[in-house]
């Protein structure tokens, strides 16, 4: 069977949703399938960068087009990226072998468009594989007016996708819900959880970790966000609780992250006269496992009204990690039904300064707590979650749509 799989991002650039895929083309190409990627040949920070045109990694055929590369500092450059993307991979994929089976994710929104168009033109089945939902996301992130022209035009576009797609995968029960609310038809919907790409992350304790002597930390609790950090997480909420916090217990709050709030946390942290606060890039892949090894608590945070829409994938990886979760946002979306099914961390609402302090001091001061919910975490991502258990489910509903 030929399968081609269409994300703007793929290995080796850094994007979750590309490591994510790259783990479903190789088991795939394993079970004997011919596996084909249309991707953009530029990276997911922007730049000049350049990935090679045709490529074939772990006998993956990946075909790239050169689209802009502004990348996502601004949502017009963003934009730009997205609508050369388009253009160009719908062009390449008309002339590209013909594919019984297109699996299209959302990045950029609505590129499953071109999995329609492939449709239309050549009998390829379309599976869409939402990581976002559009156009909701963006009117909860205040990018398009909610009721207004542009967004009863996305919500229409999608109902429409979602009626072409053969089949749907969902990243959890509350997505799920919310595809069935925009229109998608249940017996259509898999739900499949993210899980840690290549399954890279183990459990190591803190004493272990080689990145904690690199990083001259001394014996204080880490409290530690590692990822993206844009404007859309509260993390100076964050920052303000870590004051209060550090008032009563030996606390450190280390971030390891890129993106655009990083340095007004840093300002932030710094007219607070916050020493305990840190900073450092993020690492490749392979260390991932060392950098959250580091943190024995780590902070998950969705943004209220996001609920379905988005799932955070961090939270996959502080479960692998063995870590407790301090979780800031709503407690009906994914990561609050996970957290509460296993024990494994806390949940606290948006702009409570005083109860995420609170929670950072429990967890502070009681090392006990947080190994019993560092265990529970492991346990309940072998039992739940995994690589091979979601591609699995993936490769399942692609020979039944075939």
């Amino acid at each position: 069977m030929k399968i081609l799989l269409l994300n703007q991002f793929y290995p080796p650039d850094v994007a979750a949703s590309g490591q994510l895929l790259a783990d479903l083309a190789e088991r795939l190409t394993l079970a004997g399938h011919e596996v084909h990627v249309l991707c953009s040949c530029r990276t997911y920070g922007g730049g000049t960068e350049k990935y090679p045109v045709e490529q074939i990694i772990n006998g993956v055929s990946i075909h790239r087009v050169a689209a802009a590369g502004f990348g996502r500092g601004r949502i017009i450059g963003r934009l730009l990226d997205y609508i050369s993307f388009y253009i160009l991979a719908a062009w390449k994929a008309v002339f590209l072998p013909r594919m019984n089976i297109c699996v299209a994710l959302t990045t950029p929104p609505f590129i499953a468009l071109c999995g329609v168009m492939l449709g239309f033109l050549k009998g390829t089945r379309l599976i869409l594989w939402t990581m976002d939902l559009y156009p909701e996301v963006a009117v909860a992130y205040g990018v398009i007016k909610k009721g207004g022209l542009l967004h009863r035009f996305l919500a229409c576009l999608s109902k429409w996708t979602y009626r072409r797609a053969s089949h749907i995968i969902s990243l959890g029960e509350v997505m799920t819900t919310k595809l069935i609310e925009a229109g998608a038809k249940a017996e259509k919907i898999t739900t499949v959880h993210n899980w840690v790409p290549k399954e890279v992350v183990r459990q190591i304790s803190r004493d272990n970790s080689a990145l904690r002597d690199e990083w001259n930390l001394d014996g204080q609790v880490t409290l530690m966000y590692s990822g993206n950090a844009g404007l859309g997480h509260e993390l100076d909420t964050v920052v303000h609780a870590a004051r209060k916090a550090a008032e009563k217990v030996n606390l450190q709050v280390l971030f390891v992250v890129n993106g655009k709030m990083r340095e007004p946390l840093n300002k932030l942290a710094t007219e607070l006269g916050l020493n305990c606060i840190k900073f450092r890039p993020p690492v490749a892949l392979n260390r991932l496992s060392d950098v959250l090894a580091v943190g024995d608590i780590h902070l998950v945070y969705q943004k209220p009204g996001t609920q379905g829409l988005i799932v955070p994938s961090k939270l996959y990886g502080v479960l692998a990690a063995g870590r407790p979760t301090l979780f800031i946002g709503p407690d009906d979306c994914e990561p609050a039904i996970i957290l509460r099914r296993s024990k494994a961390g806390i949940i606290i609402k948006s702009g409570d300064v005083d109860g995420i302090a609170d929670a950072i001091g429990k967890l502070s001061r009681d090392k006990q707590l947080r190994l019993s919910m560092g265990s529970r975490a492991r346990r309940y991502y072998e039992s739940n979650f995994g690589r091979d258990r979601s591609t699995s489910t993936i490769v399942e509903a692609i020979k039944a749509v075939a």
